[in-house]
């Protein structure tokens, strides 16, 4: 069919409206408005908040296509052909940015096909070929000219950019987090004095950690005094690690003492660099040493350790083994597999830094012109100092080198942002993708503990999941699932999230369950006596060992009750638009600790030591080796990171009547994961699970983790007979049961 030609009178109009009538910012809404901008990427729509996306190598780029609408109250939108308007995206995903054209979305006679009264553009799709988060807007014209005047739909309606995150593939399998104060790791008390743990330390015990990536609390030099008033103002008796005094220097006290190391066996390894000698000659001062030049290497090694800290200043030797040290332990991590992140503080530093007497335009002040100290809403942060950090384009720019330097000097595999939630994203985005230009690779966690709405735009590669107080306090199933539920629709598609039962800001959950199960089991003596029976041939009394069933249980759920969304068509609503597809995967994350079943808080500020020979022996040691089972199972289960969920309410036929049991369905279009856990102390609790709406026909059926069998426990339960349409599944208190379904040798359901 020929294309109709454009009729000139609507054009004028058009032209009259968007470029004549109205200036940028003060367009009457209700004659004029454009958004309701959407994209899709490889069959996932999302808003213009924030959309996701992963490069694996060897899978191809994912490719992304703009829509967005456009409404003109005088003219008539059925009239419109292609020629009246035009549409271009503007975005930033190639390098550097482009325009990519844009069409009228138009049916089989040139007629547009409209969403209400509104005309909907479409874009060429676009490769997304580098991580990294980028920005989109869309701009519209009908401007006669030779030379359109184009103006973008942020000026015509309360719009604002897109964003696209980028993140490397392998986020996207859910990677596994273990949090460590390096302060904490084998930290012990000395004729009656603190002895912090060591960078080494940690280097030994990587092996024994069951996940896939390390995330370090700080481990920059700490700060202790108000340089304004000389008063020690840090929290506690060894001061807070967030509390920075130098992003360039490493905490000497996590080094071990030049004196004790062989620096020629660090050179040998490769880990003493010519490069480091310059830097900390640039950072650290040695007064007493100040017009020494900067040795090599090689006089470092044939000096020794004692000497060369006399000679050349025994700071600066402390920073060059501490580089070392760091750089030993990426390398033992990436032998191991595993990846190692930092904790990258954006917001202050400590009250005795340098940078407030060199910048004291960075900081934030006080009525009596002080920086000011941190606080969100009742946590008061006085051993710190606020950054002016919003719109401080030098401090941004400092800022943005911290974390590449780490990396390309100790090979880092990315960072943890401290508090993400509070910092301004065009910061954020400059951020990841100065770190995702050191690597493309590396991994970009950004700490979110604030109600969701205020997390869904932190362009980050991994946002929180707020599972603490969940899984410390719910004993009923139906809230558990009503925030996931909450969190699939609030969330981009395919946003992983890190959850974890406990961190260093909360309590031991261990020892907060341990306590409450004590206080049950003592009043109530009928419970004691079925524990102390269900319990008679394990080491260890009865509360200690439902706290680590309970502890046990949190990580199953959060490695387990996440979902991952469908590529498929996309639904509509009734009024044309399309639906926000849902869907936020979880990872299951710990802190040191937490698979041995520690009872104390991390309390980094201070002397807290905590119990890692718990791990080798009793109950700690069947924990820890549940935990090393579930690292290898996990590997295998492909329906807890590539499958959608059904989440199996109590108010159902078959149900817990009492609540007390959580059981959901992770499932594939080859494979099921059935997970049924028991939320109750009391009793062996039992539910008929419906498998009738699965998309094939069960068939065999295995059961591929048990929390009580891992931890060496007697169970009576047997597997469900999954072929029937409700199986009946039985499980004991504090139990969780996982199993595996397959498709029987029935035909796919119609």
């Amino acid at each position: 069919m020929s294309e109709i030609s454009p009729d000139p009178a609507q054009r004028a109009t058009l032209e009259q409206q968007l470029h004549r009538t109205y200036g940028a910012g003060s367009f009457d809404n209700r004659r004029v408005w454009a958004g309701n901008v959407s994209i899709a990427i490889d069959g996932l729509r999302f808003d213009a908040t924030l959309s996701r996306a992963y490069l694996r190598p060897g899978d191809g780029n994912p490719v992304a296509r703009v829509r967005c609408e456009l409404f003109v109250a005088a003219i008539d939108p059925a009239s419109i052909r292609a020629g009246h308007v035009s549409a271009r995206l503007w975005t930033d995903v190639a390098d550097p940015g482009r325009h990519v054209p844009m069409r009228l979305c138009t049916g089989p006679g040139g007629e547009p096909d409209l969403c209400a009264a509104n005309l909907v553009f479409e874009s060429e799709p676009f490769p997304l070929q580098r991580t990294g988060a980028f920005s989109y807007t869309v701009e519209v014209s009908a401007d006669s000219a030779g030379v359109p005047a184009w103006i973008a739909i942020d000026d015509i309606a309360p719009n604002r950019d897109g964003v696209i995150v980028v993140s490397p593939g392998w986020i996207a399998d859910s990677p596994t987090v273990t949090e460590v104060c390096l302060r904490k790791v084998d930290a012990t008390r000395r004729g009656g004095r603190f002895e912090s743990g060591r960078i080494r330390y940690l280097t030994d015990r990587l092996e024994q950690l069951p996940t896939d990536v390390v995330y370090l609390l700080p481990f920059f030099r700490p700060g202790f005094t108000d340089t304004d008033t000389g008063q020690d103002v840090r929290k506690g008796s060894l001061g807070s690690v967030y509390a920075v005094a130098d992003f360039y220097q490493i905490d000497p006290e996590l080094v071990t003492p030049p004196e004790q190391v062989d620096l020629g066996e660090l050179a040998a390894a490769g880990l003493l660099w010519e490069d480091d000698v310059a830097h900390v000659w640039a950072h650290v001062e040695a007064p007493e040493q100040a017009s020494t030049a900067p040795p090599a290497v090689s006089d470092l090694v044939e000096a020794g350790g004692r000497l060369a800290a006399s000679r050349w200043g025994r700071e600066r030797l402390v920073q060059l083994v501490g580089l070392a040290q760091l750089r030993q332990l990426c390398q033992r991590a990436h032998e191991l597999g595993k990846r190692v992140i930092f904790d990258l503080v954006l917001m202050q530093t400590s009250r005795d830094s340098a940078l407030i007497a060199q910048h004291p335009e960075w900081y934030a002040l006080d009525e009596e012109g002080r920086p000011k100290i941190h606080q969100i809403a009742w946590l008061v942060y006085s051993d710190v100092a606020l950054f002016e950090l919003s719109g401080n384009r030098p401090l941004q720019d400092y800022l943005l080198e911290v974390a590449p330097y780490w990396m390309a000097r100790c090979q880092f595999d990315g960072v943890r942002l401290d508090a993400s939630q509070t910092v301004d994203r065009p910061f954020l985005m400059r951020l990841k993708n100065r770190i995702q230009r050191q690597d493309p690779e590396a991994l970009v966690l950004g700490e979110t503990l604030c109600a969701l709405q205020e997390a869904v735009d932190v362009p980050v590669d991994m946002v929180y999941a707020l599972l603490v107080d969940f899984h410390r306090d719910a004993e009923q199933a139906t809230p558990l699932i009503d925030f996931l539920e909450e969190v699939h629709g609030t969330f981009a598609a395919g946003t992983v999230a890190m959850a974890y039962f406990e961190n260093h800001d909360s309590p031991r959950a261990t020892q907060v369950w341990r306590q409450r199960y004590a206080n049950a089991l003592g009043d109530d003596r009928v419970l004691a006596r079925a524990w102390r029976r269900r319990l008679v041939n394990a080491e260890g009394n009865p509360e200690l060992w439902m706290a680590l069933l309970k502890n046990l249980q949190a990580t199953l759920i959060d490695a387990t009750a996440g979902m991952w969304p469908a590529h498929e068509q996309q639904q509509m609503t009734p009024e044309g638009r399309p639906l926000r597809s849902g869907g936020t995967q979880l990872a299951w994350a710990i802190e040191w600790g937490s698979e041995w079943g520690e009872t104390a808080p991390t309390d980094f500020e201070n002397e807290v030591l905590l119990h890692p020979e718990a791990r080798d022996a009793g109950p700690g040691q069947r924990l820890a080796a549940a935990y090393d089972r579930l690292a290898v199972s996990c590997a295998d289960w492909v329906e807890a990171r590539r499958g959608r969920v059904y989440y199996h309410r109590n108010s159902g036929p078959g149900g817990d009547a009492q609540d007390r049991v959580l059981a959901y369905t992770r499932y594939t279009a080859t494979s099921a994961l059935l997970a049924v856990h028991n939320l109750d102390i009391r009793r062996t609790r039992w539910v008929t699970i419906p498998l009738d709406w699965l998309p094939w026909t069960p068939g065999d059926t295995s059961l591929v983790f048990d929390s009580y069998q891992a931890l060496g426990l007697a169970t009576e339960a047997t597997a469900p007979d999954a072929s029937k349409p409700g199986p009946r599944i039985g499980v004991a208190p504090l139990q969780t049961r996982l199993f595996r379904l397959t498709p029987g040798a029935t035909t796919r359901k119609e």
